[in-house]
């Protein structure tokens, strides 16, 4: 990945989802692996719930944000994710799972909105590409 180019990869989730994958004894904490940044999506310290789009849909929404705080002090870092498609409104797909298809569109946006200005005092909000910058600036100065 690093001769191609890239700097980072962030599709590791140091969680056990059921019937997916187990990658519970995965660093929770950003490491680098052949020249290459991996920013694992956040869970919980302890528990390691995840803090993913699924979760952000599904736990009621002030549990979601103390998860989050909690998650922030304990690391110094968020790394949450939404998929695009989550943004249209997914509420007449029967087929699809109705957590899935729960809070999609204006709700999901709306959510999204409340979570930016609940978390914005507690710190700054980076592009991935800023912050694998600044872990590299961190490294080079230790």
């Amino acid at each position: 990945m690093h001769e191609a180019g890239y700097q980072y990869n962030s599709s590791l989730h140091p969680t056990w989802l059921p019937g997916r994958y187990n990658h519970w004894g995965e660093p929770r904490h950003p490491f680098q692996e052949v020249g290459v940044w991996q920013i694992p999506a956040s869970v919980t310290p302890t528990l390691r719930l995840p803090l993913f789009w699924l979760s952000l849909k599904n736990f009621p929404f002030a549990y979601y944000k103390l998860l989050c705080r909690q998650t922030l002090e304990a690391d110094g870092f968020l790394n949450l994710y939404v998929h695009p498609w989550e943004f249209t409104d997914l509420s007449g797909y029967q087929k699809i799972p109705t957590y899935v298809r729960r809070h999609s569109r204006d709700e999901l946006l709306d959510r999204v909105e409340n979570l930016l200005r609940y978390l914005k005092p507690l710190g700054d909000f980076n592009t991935m590409g800023e912050f694998a910058n600044q872990l590299t600036n961190e490294k080079v100065s230790l």
